[in-house]
């Protein structure tokens, strides 16, 4: 997130988190994140979408990396070859400082360390916990 963030903000793009899908829950149209954190309108300047409109975007082509392109039943399974190539590619751009003519970025693989501490503290201070979320993490860190 924190480098897809810092890649936003610096060639002024807006944020989407889209985190359906997400291994943490069953319910596959549900965005994550909005399960676990608050919602926000924008991180240090940089607008974000993280709530259920991700469900109804119809985000502009084309996308990069190259993939994103395919028809979407091409896209249904990624090897894992795919996603450790998209992930070297992203990694590329985002040090490289450049941009893409792509109009939409397409971050879905880790990206661990392609961004600076800033950038990952930030991040840090700007989203915060769901109530209930931070309430059993308290308990639990009470019991413990």
């Amino acid at each position: 997130l924190a480098a897809a963030w810092q890649y936003a903000k610096r060639t002024g793009r807006t944020l989407v988190i889209d985190w359906r899908g997400s291994c943490y829950l069953d319910q596959p149209f549900t965005n994550a994140f909005r399960v676990f954190f608050e919602q926000v309108h924008d991180i240090a300047g940089v607008r974000v979408i993280c709530d259920d409109r991700v469900n109804s975007l119809s985000l502009p082509g084309p996308f990069f990396p190259t993939w994103w392109n395919r028809p979407s039943i091409d896209c249904v399974y990624r090897p894992d070859e795919q996603i450790f190539r998209e992930r070297d590619e992203l990694r590329q751009l985002f040090e490289t400082k450049d941009d893409t003519c792509a109009n939409t970025v397409v971050c879905d693989a880790c990206l661990m360390w392609a961004c600076d501490q800033e950038a990952e503290r930030q991040i840090f201070r700007s989203i915060k916990l769901r109530s209930e979320i931070q309430t059993r993490i308290d308990a639990i860190h009470r019991e413990q």
